[in-house]
Order: structure tokens, then C-alpha cells, then sequence
């Protein structure tokens, strides 16, 4: 099929299913994605590609689950956060439910094989969050894998349980595509940028956990993390607690206003801006309730607490802003 004529849904789909984003950027800023495909096609010597169909290939997987594209009112707006690097579509199982469930997600992650301890936290910031009718990342499902099936395996019912009460399931990777180490670390990023803010309940260090919880901190999504316990499979929240990217998390209640924060200079913290945590040299902790910042974010006479804390200008998590903006 000639670029000209192949759709825009088909030409993506069939670039997912052979590049990452990041090496098709710098073409789809000059060519749409029909014509990033049927370069790519010309280009190829091996012949793999001029044997895809993509306009059959799409329709095949569509009997599994649709292929949403930026252009759809469904696709999540917090996508954009990711710049170059977005998806080129996504797999989407309860599409309708979609931008309502990512306009409020929270993601609670952590190690595949927890603790006692880490179950106990991981069921109170869990219960706290949908209690006051946020999104929580089992609700909205990121699969590392096509959406024929679960990841593991035995979670198929908990997938089924998700869909059928209102809830969403989400892949980067066209049904049949089985997990790999690779889909698990796209499928963090993924996570991330889907989630307005994530919890870190225990984690080992470099598991997918952490990759999520790292996108987190580059796309300044707030990142808290239950204290470490002093067991290895804690290690990652020690790591990201002593280099201050995550903010110590001991009550899930203080969690409730995350889906409504974001991360700023202390600098840029307004009068009038309710304050959730600050990130300084002596390291980052969280306020025992939000606090008001009045009448200067960053002037140690004004008694706020921030500026005790925050010996420079560093980071604080602001939820809200003040009406004189």
C-alpha cells in the first residue's frame, strides 16, 4: 500500500511494532508516520519489513483490543510529558474509561515477592487512595505485554476482575507480544507517565520498581517512598530516600493529596500555595499536614517550616496554587 493512502492508525501501529519512539523522532517531526513507514520500508535491506502488511496486521490485533493514537479523544494528555519519547499508540482494553482513570491515577509499586510488612503498607495507601475515589495502578492495569494475556500468568484473574468493574488495561506492545526485560522497563516509563505521582512501598534495588519510580523523577512526578526497613528487599527505597528523589512516605493518609501536586523550585512556591514536602541538603521529609506558605516560600523569618528545612532554594511538592496567580 503507497504511503500516501496507508491510514495514520495503521502506519503507527506498524511502527510500534518495530521501533522504539526515540528512533523515529527526528523523522516524524519532518514526514507524518505514513512516510516514516514507507522510508523505513525502502530502507531496509533485510526485506522484514516490505513483508508487513500493517492495514491487515492492525486489523488482526483489533480483534483483541483497540490501537488508540494521539489524535483520539481517549489518549491520555499526561502522554506529552514523555516529548520525543511518547508511544506512537497504545493497546488499550476499557478504552472509554481511559482519561478519566489517568486524570487521577497514583501508582502503588513495589517488589513482585513482598514482605509481610510491605503488603500490610501496600493494602493502607491502596485502601486510603480509592477511598477518596482516586485511581490506583491496579485499576488502571500497565501490562508488559500484549493484552491477550496477564503478567505473570496467574494474575489473569485479577486482569478480568479489573475490566469487568470499571477499570482499564493498557499495553505499548500489540496483543501476542510476550514480556521481556525489555517491555518491563518500557512498560515503567509507561507507568509513570501515566500516573500523576508514585508510591514506592519497597522495592529491591534495580528491579522494574525502580525504573518506574526513576521516570518519576524525571518527569517531576512527586515520588514517595515508605521507609526502608533495613531488609535488602528495601533497598531501593534506602537508595532513593539517601539521594533525596523520593520523599519518606510513613502514613498513606499524607498521599491523599497527590493526585492534585506537583513538584517546583522552592523558588517558584507562591503565597498562598498549600505545601505537602520539601527536598533540601538535610534531606527530604513531609509535612505532618499540608501547610500554607505565607508570607514567602523561601525567607527563614516567616516561620513556614519550609525554609528550616530547604537550606537552598530545592524542591518542594506544592498541591495546588494560590489564587493570586
Amino acid at each position: 500500500m503507497p504511503a500516501h493512502t496507508l491510514p495514520e492508525r495503521a502506519a503507527r501501529a506498524a511502527l510500534a511494532a518495530h521501533f522504539a519512539p526515540g528512533q523515529l523522532a527526528d523523522e516524524l517531526v519532518q514526514y507524518s508516520p505514513a512516510e516514516v513507514w514507507d522510508r523505513r520500508v525502502r530502507s531496509d535491506a533485510s526485506g522484514r519489513l516490505a513483508l508487513y502488511r500493517p492495514h491487515g496486521e492492525l486489523a488482526q490485533a483489533e480483534l483483541t483490543c483497540p490501537f488508540i493514537i494521539p489524535s483520539d479523544e481517549e489518549w491520555p494528555t499526561a502522554l506529552a510529558d514523555l516529548g520525543p519519547a511518547g508511544p506512537l499508540g497504545l493497546w488499550v482494553r476499557g478504552r472509554a474509561r481511559l482519561p478519566q482513570l489517568a486524570d487521577s491515577a497514583v501508582a502503588v509499586t513495589g517488589n513482585r515477592v513482598p514482605t509481610e510488612q510491605s503488603l500490610t503498607r501496600t493494602h493502607a495507601f491502596a485502601t486510603a487512595l480509592a477511598e477518596a475515589d482516586h485511581t490506583v495502578t491496579a485499576t488502571l492495569a500497565v501490562l508488559p505485554r500484549g493484552l491477550d494475556g496477564a503478567h505473570p500468568h496467574a494474575h489473569a484473574p485479577l486482569l478480568s476482575s479489573i475490566l469487568d468493574n470499571g477499570g482499564a488495561a493498557v499495553s505499548l506492545h500489540r496483543p501476542g507480544t510476550p514480556a521481556s526485560g525489555m517491555t518491563l522497563n518500557t512498560s515503567a516509563v509507561l507507568l509513570a507517565a501515566l500516573t500523576r505521582a508514585l508510591i514506592l512501598v519497597e522495592a529491591l534495588d534495580h528491579v522494574e520498581a525502580l525504573y518506574a519510580a526513576e521516570a518519576a523523577v524525571d518527569l517531576h512526578r512527586p515520588l514517595l517512598a515508605a521507609p526502608a526497613t533495613g531488609d535488602v528487599r528495601s533497598s531501593g527505597n534506602a537508595r532513593l530516600l539517601d539521594a533525596q528523589l523520593a520523599v519518606n512516605s510513613p502514613d498513606p493518609l499524607l498521599a491523599l493529596a497527590l493526585p492534585h501536586a506537583h513538584v517546583a523550585r522552592a523558588s517558584d512556591i507562591a503565597d498562598g500555595d498549600l505545601l505537602l514536602a520539601a527536598v533540601g541538603e538535610q534531606g527530604a521529609d513531609y509535612f505532618s499536614e499540608p501547610y500554607t506558605a505565607h508570607p514567602e516560600p523561601f525567607n527563614p523569618s516567616c516561620g513556614c517550616g519550609v525554609c528550616d528545612l530547604v537550606i537552598g532554594p530545592g524542591e518542594v511538592v506544592g498541591r495546588g496554587l494560590s489564587t493570586s496567580r
